[in-house]
C-alpha cells in the first residue's frame, strides 16, 4: 500500500518550527529544496507524529535513504524541542496566572472605591450599572484620582435633609465622577483650567453664553497671559456674554499687536 503523504499544513508547521533550515547540514531555503524526512523512517515503524519528522535538504535526504543518521543531530532536536514546548507550557501558565490575579485585583480595586463611595454618601451602594462604571473608571483611571474624584462630587453635589444625603443629589453626584476625573487629567497640563471652568460658570448665570466658544476664548486668554483675576473680575462686571466676549477678544488682540 502507498504511503499516504504528509499535509500540507503539518509539512509547514515542521517547516515554521525548524525555521526553513535543514537540521542536518544548516542550509536555508531558498538556497536549497527543502523536505520533510522522518526521523524513524517509516519502514522502521516511525510515525508521522511532528517529533519525528524534521526538516531535511535534497542532498541530505536523499543521502540517508531508509536509515537514521549516524549522529545524535535528530535526537539533539527533539530534546530541544520537547524543552522548549515545556518552557512555553510552564510560560503559558504562569501568564494565566497572572492575569487571574490581576482580574482578582481589579475587582478588588472596583470594591473598595465601592465601599468608599458608600461610605461617603451615608451606606448608598452603587448599583450592578454603577459598578460597570466604577470598573471602566478603574480602568482608565488610579485608584487615588477616582477616591479624589469622589470626594470633590460629593462635596459638590451632594445635598442634605436633616443630615441625611438626599437620593436624587447623590445620583447627580456620581453621574459627576467621570467628568471631574476628565478635568482633573487636563489641569495637569492646564492648571488654570479649573479657574476657567468657575468662570464660564459665572457667565453662564448672567444669561447666555455661546458654549461652544466660550472656553475656546478663555484658554486663548489664557495663553496670552491675561491674569485669572481680570478675567474672573470681567465676566462678573459684564453686562452680558458678548460685552465679555468683546472685552477679552480686545485684550487677545492687544497681546497679539505687543508681541509682533
Amino acid at each position: 500500500m502507498a504511503r499516504k503523504s504528509l499535509s500540507k499544513k503539518l509539512r509547514f508547521e515542521v517547516l515554521k518550527r525548524d525555521s526553513f533550515q535543514c537540521q542536518y547540514c544548516g542550509a536555508s531555503a531558498p538556497n536549497v529544496l527543502l523536505q520533510i524526512d522522518h526521523v524513524t523512517p517509516v519502514a522502521s515503524g516511525g510515525t508521522d507524529d511532528i517529533l519525528n519528522l524534521i526538516t531535511s535538504c535534497f542532498d541530505c535526504n536523499s543521502g540517508k535513504g531508509a536509515r537514521e543518521l549516524d549522529d545524535d543531530a535528530a535526537l539533539v532536536k527533539q530534546q530541544n524541542q520537547l524543552q522548549e514546548l515545556n518552557e512555553r507550557r510552564e510560560q503559558l501558565e504562569l501568564m494565566i496566572q497572572w492575569k487571574e490575579e490581576l482580574s482578582q485585583l481589579k475587582e478588588t480595586t472596583v470594591d473598595r472605591i465601592a465601599q468608599y463611595w458608600s461610605k461617603r454618601v451615608g451606606g448608598f451602594t452603587p448599583t450592578e450599572t454603577g459598578l460597570q462604571t466604577l470598573r471602566r473608571l478603574a480602568k482608565k483611571h488610579a485608584y487615588s484620582d477616582v477616591i479624589d474624584a469622589i470626594d470633590t462630587a460629593v462635596d459638590i453635589y451632594v445635598k442634605y435633609d436633616d443630615d441625611v444625603p438626599t437620593h436624587e443629589s447623590i445620583e447627580t453626584a456620581f453621574t459627576k465622577i467621570n467628568g471631574i476625573l476628565r478635568t482633573n487629567d487636563v489641569a495637569k497640563s492646564k492648571p488654570y483650567i479649573r479657574d476657567l471652568y468657575y468662570i464660564r460658570g459665572i457667565l453662564r448665570n448672567r444669561g447666555y453664553v455661546n458654549e461652544r466658544y466660550v472656553m475656546e476664548l478663555l484658554e486663548e486668554a489664557a495663553e496670552a497671559d491675561i491674569p485669572i483675576d481680570d478675567l474672573k473680575s470681567y465676566a462678573a462686571r459684564c453686562s452680558s456674554w458678548t460685552d465679555f466676549r468683546e472685552t477679552v477678544e480686545d485684550l487677545i488682540e492687544a497681546d497679539n499687536a505687543d508681541a509682533m
